[in-house]
Parts: structure tokens; C-alpha cells; sequence
């Protein structure tokens, strides 16, 4: 068929890709990590894969559930190599056809095989176990199945009261022995309104469509069928407003499960029960909520931003004070609303006192839905332990300053550098380009900043991070942006420490745009030319000329760079080079330098520090005592240690 996407066509096209943009992001988050798990579940009782026409056939039994795309199934009435299967393991065909572990537990022995349950799974079991449950018209099974993640238990229940309430305390001590989330599904032969269906709900949740009948298939009358998740953390809390008006629009917290959707398939043929399904959200273990830890950014005398990546979509606050024991809440807003989409956090703790010390703890609960008029959150709150900062000072102070550069996620050189700045009580910390190379989706984005904020005390000391080259390579370059925190939301600005003013400039690439591996899609041109305005306002600022010293960083040499291509020493160099600077700090060549009288025109100390190796790599140590600068450069060769005063 010829398709004319034109017109309205188009315009539908067009509609359905601005959906999938606005849902790209939340989903993405269960692609990515995993968290909370969502699972797709199915039961079925195949009545040993006869169908209502008197066909045994199960390769339609195994075609009604893969529509489905389960993760698991619970198939009931399952028999092995019975007479009236003609020998056949009915599990193991419909495994087959769908692709499917096969995990079988026989109740019974008839017609010369067996009779039982079974489960399929599309990961292979860690663990199975089967447990004898009462049935006086013919024995019963608890069928139990272990995976990395969750429990899944299949049962076909007794056709008498005594039996059924006589299984469910065994039921329930099979659940609670395990940790994860237990899910139990099967044809239970009892109705939602029965007395042991509403004893069961009170230590299950039942995900499945009670309201739909299951049996029999042709014309049903009844719900037989149930897929459950055990309530290990008690019942549902709906806090908030409980009158008349508002009630039914209380949040849900601590559900066992979130169901997102739940059906009664439509396959009155294939068997004497219809397949019951539904898709569920398990809530994430609060330990595994928040596995790294936050770090500072953007500090000022009067804020302080806390950014952290939760593993799942969370409500999250930060509690500080001066103290940790009188505390305020704040959390991101914007346009009245909470960010509480995604996992990238970034709380600002505004209308702080200058050059005070502040306490601070990250708390989050997970959002597992957040709908028009539905929000379900997780069973508990993760809170970390308290860190501190201080703030800067709005007048001279003492500071020191590590500047690391040219990692490129060298763990043995990013080590190595550290130890020898492990006795410096550093204020806060630079990593000047190439330090966060290339990453090439978020969660790698997420790793790279996390190996170095996290052992460099990022959580309580300010961390600045300034591109290099590197980290605007590989598909996630773009995304890094709002991983870091920007002055002013721009890779370049300028602020003030104490007495000393800091200048930071982004070079972006080392090749010129128009090379092919760039594709057209690089315009690093403009972006210095609007540095070029930027500085010029900068060198004219009140807090430039006011400071008593002033430092230049730059992740390429604007003065002293060896390459043939450089278009920041020809586009910012004649404004640079006469400027009142103490000293510029770069990096990018690998190879450390120190021009103690300038480079290439400029007036000033030059330092390029080196890299990505324990041999090659440098930490500069950048201190203001009482109003004076002075610099260390450390690495374990001799030739590339200077010391220095920077008047």
C-alpha cells in the first residue's frame, strides 16, 4: 500500500511525535534504569489446552497470550503427558511457541502423566519451590518461582471453602519468608464479593479487573481469575482531605503494586476461562532510591544548589538549616508546579546568610504514577545523612582552590592526583575540560560526573565543571547541561571568591565546525564570538575592576597553545592579553607548562597543566591568604612542580 503522508495525514503524523516527545522523558526512565519495575502479568486457566469447541490446540492458547507481551503467565489446569492430551506437555509447546522458560509443578498424577500448574517466563527462574495446599476433591500446589527482582507464584485453588481458607495462611507464610515483592495469580474459584476473597485482600492487593467475569468463557457470569501482589508494608494510606468532595482524589502511598493497566481478554474459544492480565509498577526499594551522592553547585553568599539523580521518578525536598536539628524544606518549582518528572533533581537553597555554615539532607519518596487525578507514592521516605557547607563570604576571605583537568576518565590518574591533594582543606573544587569526556547517554553522563564529585567530597565542597573539548563529543553531549550547574545557564561566566574575580571561558572544539566529522551540527563560532561580548562587558565590570586579583581559566591555551588552529587566541586574545589577570590556568595539550612571565603577547603567568596519566598528570592548589594569591602545581614529576606567588 502507497502512503501520502499529506494533509491531515500529515498533521496526525506530526501529533503522534509531539506525544511521544512529552512522554519520551518519564518512559525513558524505565528504559534506562529499571525503576521502579514494571512488569506485564497474565493468568490463565487452559482447562489442559481444550477449547470451548472441543479442539485441543495450544498453539491459540499460546497466540491469545502473546498479544499480551507478558513477562510472566500463571496457566492453571495443565496436564503432562495425559491420556486426553494424547501424551503431549501442553506447557512445553506453548513455551516453545512463545520463547518462554517453562516452570511446571504437578498437584496430581492422572490418566498416566501428570496434572498441575505451570509458569512462563521470558528470564529464567533463580529459584522454584512447591508447596502441598489442602484440596479434598483432588490435592493442590502453590507453585513458586524466583527472579532477580520479584517472586511469582502460581495456584489453582480448591473447589471447596474449607480448603481455600485452610491454603491462604500457608499462602501468606510463603510471601512474607521473602524480601521482594511477591506476586501470586491463578483461578482461585471464589467470586470479589466471597468471604475469602475479601479475607485474601487484606494482606493482598488485587491488580486484575474484578468487575469483568472470566468464566465461563462463551458467556461468563463469573470472576474466578486474579492476578495479587502481597502487601508486605501493610495497607494503602490516603492522606489528606477525606470529605465528601475531595476523598476519591487523596494520593495512594505505600500500595503494593500501582496498577497502570488491567483487562479481561475477549477469547471466548481457546478455553473455558478467559485470560485475565495487567500491568504493574512494583515500588523501588527505598535503599535503592538514591545510590550516589548529591553534589554542590553554583555557590554564592546567599544560595547554595544541591543537584542529585534519583534511580526512579521521585517527590523529592532537601531539609537544611544552621543546625540539623531546626530545619526548612525547599524544593524546585516551576510555573507553580514541582518538577517531579524525571531523576535529575536540582534544588536551590536560596536566602542563606554569607559565610555561614548550613546542614542538609536530601529526603525523596518515589512517584510511581502522577495522573490527571491520581498520584500513587512509594511505602517510605529516603533520607541521607546530614552533610555541610559554608557559604561563601560577600567581602575577602580565605580560600583554596584544587583545579583538576585532562581526566578522561583515567581512574589510576584521577587517584593518583587526588592523594596528593588529600591533606589540602580546599573550599571548593575546579575541573577544568576533558574531565567528563564523551559521554554517550545519560546513564554513562551520570557515572562520569559521579566518579569524580563523589570522592572529591563534592556533597559538601562546591564543584565547578568547565567543558573541554571532550565533553561536547558522543551522543549525549547536549544532555550533560543540565547534569551541571551553570552561572547564569551559560558554559562561560564570571564570579566572584573573596577579593578574587574568576573568569571561565569555553573554547568548544579544537577543529574548525566545518570539518565532516562534525556533520554541520557544531557552531562553536558564534559561541566565542558571544564570549567576545561577554568579555568586553566583563573587563568594563564593576566586580572585575573592583577585585584585587583576578584569575582566567580556559580549557584550551588562549595563549600558549601549540596548535596552528586557534580561534580563541585570535578572537579573545587582543582583549585578553593586556588585561589585568594573575594568571591564566588551561589544560587540553597533555603536556604541563608553566610561562612564568606569559606567552604569546600576554602580560601574564601561563599555567597548562597536563595529563591523563599518573606520569603526565597535574593538580594545581590555587589559596588567597589575607588577600594574596599563590599557586601549587603537584604530580609525581619533578619537572612539573611549581610553586608561586601571583601579584
Amino acid at each position: 500500500m502507497k502512503l501520502n503522508f499529506c494533509g491531515a495525514s500529515c498533521r496526525i503524523l506530526l501529533s503522534a511525535l509531539l506525544f511521544c516527545v512529552l512522554l519520551g522523558k518519564t518512559e525513558s526512565v524505565f528504559a534506562q534504569y529499571g525503576f521502579p519495575k514494571r512488569l506485564r502479568v497474565a493468568s490463565y486457566n487452559i482447562r489442559h489446552g481444550e477449547g470451548m469447541d472441543g479442539k485441543l490446540d495450544f498453539r491459540r492458547i499460546s497466540q491469545s497470550l502473546e498479544r499480551l507481551r507478558p513477562d510472566v503467565i500463571a496457566l492453571q489446569e495443565v496436564d503432562s503427558a495425559t491420556t486426553r492430551t494424547v501424551g503431549r506437555y501442553g506447557l512445553g509447546e506453548i513455551a516453545d511457541e512463545m520463547r518462554y522458560y517453562a516452570t511446571y509443578g504437578a498437584a496430581i498424577d492422572f490418566q498416566g502423566g501428570k496434572y498441575g500448574v505451570g509458569i512462563l517466563s521470558r528470564q529464567r527462574p533463580l529459584d522454584v519451590k512447591r508447596y502441598a495446599l489442602p484440596g479434598r476433591e483432588e490435592a493442590r500446589t502453590l507453585l513458586v518461582t524466583e527472579f532477580k527482582d520479584y517472586v511469582f507464584a502460581c495456584t489453582h485453588l480448591s473447589l471447596t471453602d474449607e480448603d481455600r481458607a485452610a491454603s491462604l495462611p500457608i499462602i501468606e507464610k510463603v510471601a512474607s519468608a521473602y524480601s521482594k515483592p511477591f506476586i501470586i495469580a491463578g483461578d482461585w474459584n471464589d467470586i470479589p464479593q466471597s468471604a475469602f476473597i475479601k479475607a485474601l485482600s487484606k494482606k493482598f492487593q488485587i491488580c486484575t479487573k474484578t468487575s469483568v467475569a472470566t468464566f465461563p468463557a462463551d458467556k461468563p457470569d463469573s470472576c474466578l481469575d486474579y492476578i495479587a501482589v502481597y502487601k508486605r508494608n501493610g495497607d494503602v494510606v490516603r492522606p489528606g482531605n477525606a470529605d465528601k468532595n475531595w476523598a476519591s482524589y487523596r494520593p495512594y502511598v505505600n500500595e503494593a503494586a500501582v496498577v497502570r493497566s488491567a483487562s479481561v481478554v475477549a477469547d471466548a474459544v481457546s478455553s473455558d476461562h478467559r485470560p485475565v492480565f495487567t500491568e504493574i509498577l512494583l515500588p523501588t526499594p527505598v535503599n535503592k532510591l538514591l545510590t550516589t551522592e548529591p553534589y554542590l553547585q553554583l555557590a554564592t553568599p546567599t544560595s547554595m544548589n544541591v543537584m542529585f539523580q534519583t534511580n526512579s521518578v521521585c517527590h523529592c525536598w532537601v531539609e537544611y538549616g544552621t543546625d540539623s536539628l531546626h530545619t526548612q524544606r525547599a524544593r524546585t518549582l516551576l510555573d507553580g508546579q514541582e518538577v517531579c518528572f524525571d531523576i535529575e533533581n536540582n534544588i536551590k537553597l536560596d536566602n542563606l546568610k554569607p559565610a555561614t555554615r548550613y546542614y542538609y539532607r536530601v529526603c525523596c519518596i518515589e512517584l510511581l504514577k502522577k495522573g490527571g487525578y491520581d498520584a500513587h507514592f512509594g511505602s517510605d521516605t529516603l533520607r541521607t545523612k546530614f552533610y555541610s557547607f559554608r557559604t561563601t563570604s560577600d567581602k575577602m576571605e580565605d580560600f583554596t582552590c584544587v583545579i583538576f583537568n585532562d581526566l578522561h576518565d583515567n581512574a589510576a590518574c584521577y587517584n593518583h592526583l587526588r592523594s596528593l591533594v588529600k591533606d589540602v582543606d580546599y573550599d571548593f573544587v575546579i575541573f577544568n575540560g576533558d574531565c567528563l569526556a564523551e559521554p554517550n547517554n545519560r546513564i554513562h553522563a551520570i557515572r562520569l560526573i559521579h566518579s569524580l564529585a563523589d570522592s572529591i567530597n563534592g556533597a559538601e565542597k562546591p564543584i565547578i565543571f568547565l567543558r573541554g573539548n571532550h565533553e561536547i563529543r558522543n551522543h549525549y553531549s547536549a544532555g550533560m547541561h543540565s547534569l551541571i550547574g551553570y552561572y547564569n545557564n551559560k558554559t562561560y561566566s564570571s564570579f566572584t571568591r573573596g577579593n578574587t574575580r574568576f573568569v571561565l571561558l569555553d573554547c568548544g572544539e579544537d577543529k574548525p565546525d566545518s570539518i565532516p566529522v562534525y556533520a554541520g551540527l557544531n557552531d562553536f563560532t558564534q559561541l566565542r564570538l558571544d564570549q567576545l561580548e561577554f568579555l568586553k562587558k566583563e573587563l568594563k565590570s564593576k566586580e572585575f575592576k573592583s577585585a584585587k586579583n583576578r584569575v582566567l581559566i580556559s580549557h584550551i591555551p588562549i595563549f600558549g597553545d601549540p596548535e596552528r588552529y586557534k580561534p580563541c587566541s585570535e578572537i579573545w586574545g587582543p582583549v585578553l592579553k593586556s588585561a589585568p589577570f594573575n594568571i591564566a590556568v588551561a589544560a587540553h595539550t597533555h603536556t604541563a607548562k608553566f610561562y612564568p612571565q606569559g606567552a604569546d603577547g600576554c602580560k601574564y603567568p601561563v599555567l597548562v597543566g597536563g595529563g591523563p596519566s599518573v606520569k603526565n598528570g597535574t593538580v594545581a592548589v590555587l589559596t588567597c591568604k589575607n588577600g594574596k594569591l599563590s599557586m601549587k602545581v603537584l604530580s609525581s614529576n619533578p619537572k612539573t612542580r611549581w610553586t608561586m606567588d601571583l601579584k
